[in-house]
């Protein structure tokens, strides 16, 4: 009897292990799926609040997308805010012409601050 019980006992401890390294494998690799997602945008960002005239890479609008899919139902709302704050900060509102055809931006505290507003959503886990 008491060798049974050792096996089970065993085979149970096996279980609980391989499902505890298994989800803690799983957790790992979404970290680092969410890092290698935020990376670009984020350096891109870091450098945006030095030089608001910087442009996010083309696909900005999809990568945040991604990361809003990796959020907390509770993160998203807040996400979504300081996403359109800093498509507004970087629209035609915001924009002036200068004397050769281009264009300068207004008020480049909005874009600093719409940029910080993007980047608390964005630290490395």
């Amino acid at each position: 009897m008491g060798s049974v019980e050792s096996i089970a006992l065993n085979l149970l401890l096996f279980f609980a292990g391989f499902f505890i390294g298994n989800r803690l494998a799983i957790g790992r690799d979404k970290r680092r799926e969410f890092n290698s997602l935020i990376d670009p945008i984020r350096t891109s960002l870091l450098i945006t609040k030095n030089r608001p005239n910087n442009r996010l890479p083309d696909n900005y609008l999809i990568t945040f997308e991604l990361i809003r899919e990796r959020l907390h139902s509770w993160q998203r709302r807040g996400f979504d805010r300081a996403v359109e704050a800093y498509k507004e900060s970087k629209g035609d509102g915001n924009r002036g012409h200068d004397d050769m055809g281009g264009f300068v931006y207004k008020d480049k505290a909005l874009i600093v601050h719409a940029a910080e507003a993007l980047l608390k959503y964005l630290k490395p886990r």
